[in-house]
């Protein structure tokens, strides 16, 4: 029970799976109560005792069905069949009781449906049962509507039932707009990730030999502690752990080389290219959504700066007033982009050194307009050879 309470509390970090399965468990918890009133007040009931025992029963063998289906993990499944209980409950409760009591399990059957907050459920079922409410209403009205009620009674039991149809009808497609938005934004976010996450792992490989540190599983410690767990593993799976060093020594050969180069070299034996393929998806710097969630995150909470409406201003003019020093900045431009990896290759991929034609499409485009002077354009232009020679990528 502890632990049921806590998942229950923790709902909002579970999958949608696990968090089906929670409300279809508190729905037959009350399901079970409701059933249990019923039974000592059934004895008041217009039917006769052997539809009265033979309709519970029915409902108990439907609820142990639920039962059965969790059992087996089949949650749509048990989730359909409780909406069909509540409205076989409420059916059972308009032909045996007093109107208004009847009218009741109405709102009874559409909150169970809405705790769901399935839309397609919803349609269906909440539309079914707001229909056959209306339905009861109008064909109940003397029993609902009382001598002393205002004129109009029977209106306002629709009108109540129609608006909470309504009302939770739009909350629903809010909540659905609002998980396809979050649904589009995650997949745009791991589109951007998978972009730029060769990058990230390149400049982290950078930092950690400029900083003379090892890369992560190059690191002494982290190696002697995975090599002593797999040999733990393999002795409890083998008679010897000595057969699984081959294994980790392909773990660490695989961050070395990379899965692909693997598989492609006709040397490596067909078995070894299934291990490393299984091994594939434990590598430190493979692609996951477990990435993407920290990128997500520490990009999204990670303080910015205040907003300055020239941020994003790079036009040399603004660097310096002076003729000469933005001359002198133009050529560091010029020598950076004709010497740095800056450019994409067809993946995307920030993987070449630009050619000297798309640095002069850059310097002499519409776009560099934005950042350069029609000025330091034609000083470009009129001076472009001696950029080249001077500046350009050495032979």
């Amino acid at each position: 029970m502890k632990d049921f309470l806590r998942r229950v509390f923790d709902t909002e970090f579970l999958p949608m799976s696990e968090v089906r399965k929670i409300k279809v468990l508190l729905v037959m918890a009350f399901l079970l109560v409701i059933t249990a009133l019923t039974i000592p007040f059934s004895l008041f009931f217009s039917y006769s005792t052997f539809i009265t025992i033979l309709i519970l029963a029915i409902f108990l063998v439907v609820y142990g069905l639920m039962a059965v289906l969790i059992q087996l993990n089949k949650i749509l499944a048990a989730i359909q069949i409780s909406i069909l209980y509540s409205i076989g409950l409420t059916l059972f409760y308009t032909q045996g009781t007093s109107a208004f009591y009847a009218y009741l399990f109405f709102f009874i059957a559409l909150t169970i449906i809405i705790f769901y907050q399935e839309l397609y459920s919803y349609l269906v079922y909440g539309t079914i049962v707001t229909g056959l409410g209306i339905f009861y209403i109008v064909t109940h009205q003397s029993a609902l509507v009382l001598a002393q009620d205002i004129p109009g009674s029977m209106y306002i039991y629709i009108l109540i039932l129609a608006l909470f149809y309504i009302v939770f009808l739009m909350q629903i497609l809010y909540n659905e707009k609002l998980y396809t938005d979050m649904n589009f934004d995650w997949v745009r976010l791991n589109h951007v990730i998978d972009k730029y996450q060769d990058d990230i792992f390149i400049y982290l490989d950078e930092f950690q030999k400029m900083n003379k540190r090892p890369l992560a599983y190059e690191d002494l410690d982290f190696q002697k502690t995975v090599n002593e767990l797999a040999v733990f593993i393999g002795e409890q799976t083998k008679e010897s752990g000595k057969d699984i060093i081959n294994v980790f020594d392909l773990y660490l050969y695989i961050h070395e080389k990379g899965i692909a180069r693997i598989l492609e070299n006709e040397e490596i034996s067909v078995s070894m290219k299934k291990t490393a393929n299984r091994l594939n998806k434990y590598l430190l710097n493979r692609r996951t959504d477990m990435f993407s969630m920290i990128v997500n995150f520490f990009s999204r909470f990670k303080p910015s700066e205040k907003y300055n409406q020239n941020r994003y201003d790079y036009s040399l003019r603004k660097f310096s007033t002076k003729g000469d020093e933005q001359v002198i900045a133009l050529a560091m431009i010029y020598q950076y982009l004709a010497n740095e990896v800056t450019g994409s290759d067809e993946w995307e991929q920030m993987k070449r050194v630009l050619t000297e034609t798309e640095i002069e499409e850059l310097f002499t485009g519409s776009d560099a307009e934005e950042f350069l002077t029609p000025s330091q354009i034609a000083f470009f232009k009129e001076n472009l050879d001696l950029f080249v020679d001077y500046l350009g990528k050495k032979q």
